[in-house]
């Protein structure tokens, strides 16, 4: 009888308390996941922010002679399309290196085109930055420059 009445609540709390801490982890396990998914995802714009900014810098310098710029030995690929509008692809690596569009992590695009004026003529681009594998459109950015002919 003075065996029952004796319990060591020892062993309860010890499971309680493990029990406690594998909950906490599995939160915060997830914490850190989606932590990690928002700064890929914010790294992917920085970076994709200064590739487009850095194209639109290099292609104001020269827009009547968009071949030196998106060149096939800077692995740009000019896609066929109709009407004014050429367009040219190039992949990226998850740093912004270029790779092929095979093995690429991002896609970047830059759409050309030109208004004819009497007095001379407006170059326009447009260059956009994708994620491969979630479609996402991470920066978009478009500038025009007038050239006097």
């Amino acid at each position: 009888m003075k065996m029952a009445e004796k319990r060591n609540p020892a062993l309860v709390e010890l499971v309680l308390v493990i029990l406690f801490f594998a909950l906490s982890s599995a939160v915060l396990v997830q914490v850190f996941v989606k932590a990690h998914l928002i700064s890929e995802e914010s790294r992917g714009q920085t970076l994709g922010m200064v590739l487009a900014e850095d194209l639109l810098e290099q292609w104001k310098e020269c827009p009547q002679q968009p071949e030196q710029l998106f060149s096939p030995e800077n692995g740009w690929k000019e896609e066929e399309s109709g009407g004014n509008v050429r367009t040219f692809r190039r992949g990226c690596g998850s740093k912004m290196e270029p790779v092929s569009l095979e093995s690429a992590f991002y896609e970047v695009r830059a759409e050309l085109w030109t208004d004819d004026t009497e007095a001379g003529m407006l170059c326009h681009i447009r260059v956009f930055v994708n994620g491969i594998s979630d479609g996402k459109t991470y920066t978009e950015l478009e500038t025009a420059r007038y050239v006097p002919g």
